[in-house]
Order: C-alpha cells, then structure tokens, then sequence
C-alpha cells in the first residue's frame, strides 16, 4: 500500500531546536560569505533560513552573534579537516602533502566557509573584526603547535614565535593558490598540491 500523502490542513510539525539552529548557520554561512556581512541583514538570513525573525531571536540575539557562531563552527570545522593530517601517520613529507591537500580540498568543497575564513577581516564593526582576528590568531597558533615536531626536526625551534610566524606565511601563500585556482579551473588539486609540496620541502632544505 502506498503512503498516505500528508494533509495540507494539518500543522506542519516543528523541527526541534538543534535542526533548526544548524539549518539558520547554513543559511547564515551562505549568506554572509556571497554577500558579506555588512549588507546582511537578519530578515535575509530568516527567509533564507525558513524560520521567523522571531524564530531567529529565539537562538541568535544578534546579527553579530549569528556571524560569530558560523565563523566558530566553520574555524572547528577546517581544524578537524586538516588538524588529522598534520598530525597523521607518515614521513614528514608525506604529512606535509597531505597536509596541503586537505587544505586545497577544504577550499574546494568548502568555499563559502573558505571566503569567511580567509577572506575580508574587515566587516564594519572593529569589536567583531578584533573577535575575527582572534579566531584567526587562535588557529594559527593551534595550527604551530601541530606542527612543532616537525618543526623541531627542521632546526626551527629556536623562537616560540618562529614556527607561528612560518605558518602564517604559508597561509598567506596557501590562500594566494587558493585564489589562483580560482582563475585557472583547469589546475587539478594535484597540480597544486605538488607544486607545493616542491616549493616548501625545497626551502626547508630536505631531500627527497
């Protein structure tokens, strides 16, 4: 027997209240990440959301509190991605590519959390650009503490602040690459990936 369609005049049944959270960061991280933060509104992200603004208040007393909740999720979410890799199984180099790859990997099926992530620092309002710079800080220095054995063994340690300043660097060059992807599609994720792992294990002055 075939189901029963549901009747049109019954009330639809409530998501409860974690879906209905997770589905406002999802609509929010779109939102904000296509339009920015400045020129979303809360009345956007409720529509786009499927709930009220009243609905919306409920778990976000703010526009800026919603923003800071999808960068926290999205910041979580790119630390367990490429956090497992740096500290996997492997030769250092073999750690160090495959690190890379999970990175290229996370812009390319994460794009909207990759642009809020390592897109604009400036949003309008220098309280939330201080807590985006934070974030940010955060990440690297959880990023140096991954990578401190390696970089023990690369004859690295001798500033606490050296290996921080090193993969502030490759951050810098990894979002660049990210950004030339971008302009030339026809790059595979292995051509970036090699090509970075050429030019890192160069300068680090090992050997094949």
């Amino acid at each position: 027997m075939s189901a029963q369609a549901p009747d049109p005049l019954l009330p639809r049944r409530r998501l409860p209240a974690p879906a209905r959270r997770t589905r406002i960061l999802a609509a929010a991280l779109e939102a904000f990440a296509s339009g920015g933060y400045g020129p979303t509104s809360m009345a956007d992200i409720a529509q786009a959301s499927g709930v009220t603004r009243a609905v919306l208040y409920d778990h976000f007393a703010s526009k800026k509190a919603v923003f800071l909740a999808v960068v926290e999720q999205q910041n979580a979410l790119f630390m367990g991605h490429v956090g497992a890799r740096i500290a996997g199984e492997g030769t250092a180099r073999e750690r160090m590519r495959g690190t890379m790859d999970a990175v290229f990997r996370f812009a390319e099926t994460h794009p909207h959390a990759w642009r809020l992530l390592f897109g604009n620092a400036t949003h309008g309002d220098p309280g939330l650009d201080a807590t985006w710079r934070e974030i940010r800080a955060a990440r690297v220095t959880a990023v140096a503490a991954l990578l401190a054995a390696d970089a023990r063994a690369a004859g690295l340690d001798r500033s606490p602040a050296q290996v921080e300043i090193i993969v502030e660097m490759l951050v810098g060059a990894l979002t660049g690459a990210v950004g030339w992807w971008r302009e030339h599609p026809e790059a595979t994720r292995a051509d970036l990936v090699d090509a970075g792992t050429e030019l890192l294990w160069t300068g680090l002055g090992r050997s094949a």
